[in-house]
């Protein structure tokens, strides 16, 4: 590996069969070399051969940017600028990234990071010969151990000295290693591996396995005895966990999976993981081998009922809607929330599932989860659950709007529309409309956006909803800002503030406020935006709305350079910077930053340099247009 590493031009493909030691390979060299990596290490299972379509690579540098501390702003999920910020951020550092199980090369180029102090590692059961001819990747291919070792493997796991039977045994149940330590964990006397033996050679498959050891069938018999020796207990678990959509899953989403207390759940995956029957991937995260998880679906399907297997999932997706919808109520703590069904009978209800401290708290389960919660999404849709697919993608919509994360935002509300619909629930589906049109508006699709907009607002009059009616017109005024119809959105954004008044909402007066002074900016009436932009300011401090605060401090010192007034549009462009920065909403800060500099630039220049060349940086990670005229405005200090 340390030959390959420095020869492969810093990619490396460790390439072989399933079961063959790849990852653990990787892993394993991953701690060796550690030293050699001081900016630390990142990591990504591609899933190219798991029961999940294979990982995009956006999904992938998403990840690594969020790992990396990147604004995510403006990036709207495009390949290009994401591999592009990716490359920015590493270049100088010294980093290892392992990128697991690929199954294409298409997968691995965009996350190359391009620059000579980062190495990386590719697993694959493919030799990606691709990136050998155009990366010029070294290349480590695996292959099942000699029989020599493989008995002296068995040995060291089993405790059991060598012997014929265990020459025997190996000759028939295969020389993988994830085969050979199974096995060897079953072994503890001599007379265990004489019955292994014994079992082998009683199989319909005899013949076969004698003549021409199968490394698949030597899987599915040692396996079996395996799983033959769990208890009920734990053979139910293992059949369960196999039910789990995602490609790894934490401890608490497991027990609600098998219906056990945590701490009971926790002791099943480590006993299962003593029984290599489960990887640990991290502290109370596990995930199977591919291998595993294929025979553990076979028995649940063979022994769990249609009922049962139902039953399981929908455990775990009420656990998973409850973080989700506790993760909401403290991002959003006044949005509206989606029920929660906490009436479903104690047979069917998952554990109680624990809170969240703070944001960041929330934030950082959202952001461990979210490829968990997108199969499980898809696997509501599949399995016919109308009600969580549409529950769990409006309860992380705000997720999406403070993570910039526009594919994930757009594609889950795709889902929820479609599950409200098959739900044949018209206020779910007005509420999958305006979590639709958001998506869209977010990333310049107006006119798609006004006509969700448009269908939720024609909805929710039809079924006498006041509230959502009042949302509905709020969101429509906000796309005819957008549009340049700046009279026919300040009128509609009015229509919508009566409502959100006589409903006593403080967040979205706030919002409708917000909309009203920024519309009469743009009209040219900055005394009356002020006005509005104070009422907004209220309203969201008594909504404990951090966002909208922010988006109103900025615009009021918008208002004040307009009335000329520079020392107040200074402090409260100060105030937004501040909010901003501790929201971590870098997009905002670095229009906040960009427009105090701006008023600063001649009254204060070193001040105004300092904020500007901030903003510079964050622009530039962006790829925001408006860089190019704050190195303008950066020129004139040369």
């Amino acid at each position: 590996m340390h030959r390959a590493a420095r020869e492969g031009n810093g990619l490396t493909v460790v390439s072989g069969q399933a079961g063959v030691g790849k990852s653990a390979l990787a892993v394993w060299w991953a701690h060796q070399a550690m030293d050699c990596f001081p900016d630390g290490q990142l990591y990504t299972d591609l899933r190219g051969y798991h029961a999940l379509p294979p990982q995009r690579p956006e999904e992938a540098l998403h990840a690594f940017l969020l790992a990396l501390d990147a604004p995510m702003g403006h990036l709207q999920g495009r390949l290009d600028a994401m591999s592009a910020q990716f490359r920015s951020m590493v270049h100088g550092k010294r980093l290892l990234i392992i990128a697991d199980n690929a199954r294409h090369a298409d997968q691995v180029l965009p996350l190359l990071p391009g620059t000579p102090g980062c190495s990386v590692v590719v697993t694959s059961r493919s030799d990606l010969a691709a990136l050998e001819v155009t990366q010029g990747a070294g290349r480590v291919p695996l292959r099942p151990l000699p029989r020599r070792d493989a008995i002296e493997l068995f040995s060291r796991v089993s405790g059991q000295a060598e012997s014929r039977q265990i020459t025997s045994l190996i000759s028939q149940c295969g020389t993988l290693p994830l085969t050979v330590r199974i096995a060897a964990q079953q072994a503890h006397t001599p007379g265990d591996i004489a019955d292994l033996v014994r079992d082998l050679s009683d199989t319909e498959d005899r013949l076969t396995i004698l003549t021409s050891p199968d490394e698949e069938t030597g899987m599915r018999m040692v396996l079996s005895w395996s799983y033959n020796s769990l208890t009920p207990a734990k053979a139910r678990a293992f059949r369960l966990l196999s039910l789990h959509a995602g490609p790894e899953f934490s401890s608490d989403s497991a027990a609600a999976l098998i219906n056990m207390p945590p701490t009971a759940a926790l002791r099943v995956l480590r006993a299962l993981k003593a029984d290599n029957l489960l990887e640990e991937m991290s502290n109370k995260r596990f995930r199977f081998h591919d291998l595993v998880r294929d025979y553990a679906e076979e028995r649940v399907l063979a022994e769990e009922p249609v009922a049962e297997r139902d039953a399981a999932v929908r455990r775990e997706l009420l656990h998973y809607l409850r973080l989700c919808d506790r993760a909401d109520r403290v991002l959003a703590p006044q949005r509206r929330h989606v029920p929660l069904d906490e009436d479903e009978d104690e047979e069917t209800s998952p554990p109680s599932a624990p809170g969240f401290a703070d944001p960041a708290a929330a934030l950082a389960w959202c952001d461990t989860e979210i490829a968990n919660i997108v199969a499980a999404v898809d696997q509501a849709m599949k399995r016919g659950m109308h009600d969580m697919a549409w529950k769990i993608p409006v309860a992380l919509i705000y997720y999406f709007v403070v993570r910039h994360h526009h594919t994930y935002r757009h594609d889950l509300s795709a889902t929820a529309l479609q599950a409200a619909r098959l739900n044949r629930n018209a206020w779910a589906e007005i509420w999958a409309h305006i979590c639709m049109g958001g998506a869209l508006g977010e990333v310049g699709r107006h006119a798609e956006a006004a006509e969700n907009f448009s269908a939720a607002l024609a909805l929710s009059r039809r079924i006498g909803d006041r509230k959502w009616e009042s949302i509905a017109t709020s969101n429509l005024a906000w796309t005819l800002r957008i549009a340049g119809r700046y009279e026919e959105a300040y009128v509609q954004q009015k229509r919508a503030l009566e409502h959100h008044r006589a409903e006593q909402n403080e967040r979205s007066q706030a919002i409708s406020l917000n909309e009203l002074g920024t519309i009469s900016l743009l009209l040219g009436n900055p005394e009356r935006a002020r006005e509005h932009l104070l009422a907004a300011l209220d309203m969201s401090r008594a909504a404990n709305d951090v966002l909208t605060e922010a988006a109103v401090l900025h615009q009021l010192g918008e208002a004040g350079t307009r009335m000329q007034d520079a020392e107040a549009a200074a402090g409260w462009y100060e105030q937004a910077v501040t909010l901003r920065r501790l929201a971590d909403d870098r997009p905002g800060l670095a229009h906040s930053l960009v427009e105090l500099g701006r008023l600063r630039i001649e009254s204060r220049r070193a001040e105004a340099r300092t904020h500007l060349e901030e903003a510079l940086c964050l622009l530039e990670l962006l790829e925001n247009p408006l860089a190019e005229e704050v190195r303008d405005l950066l020129d004139r200090f040369r």
